[in-house]
């Protein structure tokens, strides 16, 4: 079947307006020279794509056209846009850059081998009518030297935490160079697991970010870390170093399933070290919001849309 993405069904035109109208009240407007807009997150299994309107229930992947025009309309409000679980196969991706246009580009990392990396890539989509690159884009490794200071790390720990190697690319917006850093970190069987590996992040993160202040450059941190609430052991890790999540940041939730509390997702930063001002963040809950029509369940929503929000912060340039 042939699909013109720029002349959808009447129903899912109609859809796509009302959810950005939601949007416009929902997220401040761009503006150049003045603000940037950051988000996070995590779009469940972001591969494959169904090239229909709608995915029967024999087709897969169940993600489709009605709701990749969902997600872009999301995506193009901000003007970076840090993603998770990117797949081997880029086809929503391929297919997300073509309805944003031009004025749009991404980074990638290749995927890391092996079933941990559970066939994962992390992507940065960003803006080019407001963002330049500025020169850095890296893999992350932790020295030797941050692991034998943790002893709490088992040996193999961070090789089963870098299945998803983190990835650090500088941005300069109106002037101001900072780096963001996202990852993915493993979830493991049970939360105290990733205690000890969050520490060491924390660490070498903070360690880091002092080297970037010396060249004026600023890092803020982005992604799924795993956290499971304020207060907790990985909280605790996560922050130890000095890392920053605002107040308007803490007490919401970062999945759609509304039994289950969540505070995986995260946007921090060092406060003596950022650049930027920041004004205000928060999730895009688009639940009951797209997708209206079709009566699905949370779990079938998560894996049209995800089953994480995308998580947000403004901050000024000047």
């Amino acid at each position: 079947m042939e699909i013109e993405f720029k002349t959808p069904p009447k129903e899912v035109e109609n859809e796509i307006k009302e959810f950005s109208e939601f949007l416009d009240d929902l997220i401040p407007a761009k503006k150049l020279d003045k603000n940037v807009l950051i988000c996070t997150w995590n779009i469940r299994i972001f591969g494959g794509l169904t090239m229909d309107w709608e995915a029967s229930d024999e087709q897969s992947p169940k993600r489709d056209c009605h709701s990749l025009l969902c997600i872009v309309e999301i995506i193009k409000r901000f003007d970076i846009i840090a993603v998770q679980e990117v797949r081997g196969n880029i086809k929503a991706l391929r297919e997300t850059m073509q309805l944003l246009g031009p004025d749009w580009s991404f980074l990638m990392t290749d995927v890391t081998a092996g079933s941990k990396g559970n066939d994962e890539r992390l992507a940065f989509i960003f803006d080019n009518r407001k963002v330049k690159l500025s020169g850095l884009a890296c893999e992350i490794v932790i020295p030797d030297d941050v692991l034998e200071k943790n002893k709490a790390i088992q040996s193999d720990a961070l090789q089963r935490q870098f299945a998803r190697t983190p990835y650090g690319v500088s941005f300069q917006v109106a002037g101001n160079t900072f780096v963001l850093l996202t990852l993915h970190v493993l979830f493991g069987t049970k939360s105290p697991d990733r205690i000890a590996e969050i520490q060491a992040i924390a660490d070498w993160i903070s360690k880091w970010a002092k080297e970037l202040n010396s060249w004026s450059h600023s890092l803020i941190t982005l992604g799924d870390f795993n956290v499971v609430k304020n207060g907790d052991p990985t909280y605790e890790a996560f922050v130890s170093s000095g890392l920053y999540v605002p107040d308007d940041l803490q007490e919401i939730d970062r999945t759609i399933f509304k039994k289950t509390y969540s505070f995986y997702d995260q946007i921090a930063w060092f406060e003596d070290n950022i650049c930027l001002k920041y004004t205000k963040g928060g999730i895009v809950d688009f639940r009951n919001k797209v997708l209206k029509n079709r009566n699905y369940s949370l779990s079938q929503l998560s894996y049209r849309i995800s089953d994480h929000f995308p998580l947000w912060a403004e901050f000024l340039t000047r």
